[in-house]
C-alpha cells in the first residue's frame, strides 16, 4: 500500500507548477522566453480506505540543477529541455479515524529527465492565468498521469514572473477489493527569468 502513497505524493508533486505575486500588480506582457529558475512546493496526498484508516503524505521542497526554457506566445506555452531535481524528505502518517497510529519520514528524491512539452494557456484579468491542460511541470514524469486543468496568479518582479497556482484534485480507485479515495493538493511557486 505505501506504493500507492508514494505515487499520491509524486502525481501531486507532478501536478504542480506556480508562483508569488509581487507587491507591484504589474500588468507587464507575459509573452516571451524565459529560463527556469526554480520551482518551491508545498504537497500533500491523503489515501482514505473504507473502515477509517487513512494515510497522509507530506512533503515541501525548492528545485535544484534547474534547466531548460518555456516560452509564452499568443496562448501557446512551449517547454524545452525542462529539467530539475528535487531532494527532500517525505512525511507519512498513519491514521485510523482521528487517532495517530504512526509517523515515519523517509527521503524523497526525484529527477525530471531533460522534456520538452507544449500546452495553452488563457490569461485572465490583469494577473491571472489558466492552464486548460495543466501547468508547467503537468505529467511530466511520464508517470501517465492525468492532467488537470488548473490556474493561479502571475506577477512580475524585474525580469522575474513568478505563478502562484494552489492545485487539488479527488478521486477514487479500487486495489485489492478495497476502494480508496485519494485527496491530492498544494501549492507551487514557478520562478522564470526572462531571457
Amino acid at each position: 500500500m505505501k506504493k500507492v502513497f508514494v505515487f499520491g505524493l509524486l502525481s501531486a508533486i507532478v501536478l504542480l507548477a506556480a508562483c508569488k505575486k509581487d507587491k507591484n500588480g504589474s500588468n507587464a506582457s507575459i509573452e516571451g522566453t524565459y529560463k527556469l529558475k526554480y520551482i518551491s512546493a508545498k504537497t500533500s496526498s491523503s489515501v482514505i480506505g473504507n473502515y477509517g484508516d487513512k494515510t497522509v503524505t507530506t512533503s515541501e521542497y525548492t528545485t535544484t540543477n534547474n534547466q531548460g526554457t518555456i516560452t509564452l506566445s499568443n496562448g501557446a506555452l512551449t517547454a524545452t529541455g525542462l529539467t530539475y531535481s528535487v531532494d527532500t524528505r517525505a512525511n507519512l502518517y498513519e491514521y485510523f479515524g482521528t487517532d495517530l497510529l504512526d509517523s515515519s519520514s523517509y527521503p524523497f528524491s526525484f529527477t525530471l529527465p531533460a522534456s520538452n512539452s507544449a500546452s495553452q494557456y488563457q490569461l485572465i484579468g490583469a494577473d491571472s492565468i489558466y492552464f486548460p491542460q495543466g501547468g508547467i511541470t503537468s505529467g511530466a514524469d511520464g508517470s501517465g498521469y492525468q492532467s488537470i486543468a488548473n490556474g493561479g496568479h502571475y506577477s512580475f518582479s524585474g525580469n522575474l514572473l513568478t505563478i502562484t497556482e494552489v492545485v487539488s484534485k479527488d478521486s477514487t480507485y479500487g486495489e485489492s477489493g478495497e476502494t480508496y479515495k485519494l485527496i491530492e493538493g498544494g501549492t507551487s511557486s514557478v520562478v522564470l527569468e526572462k531571457q
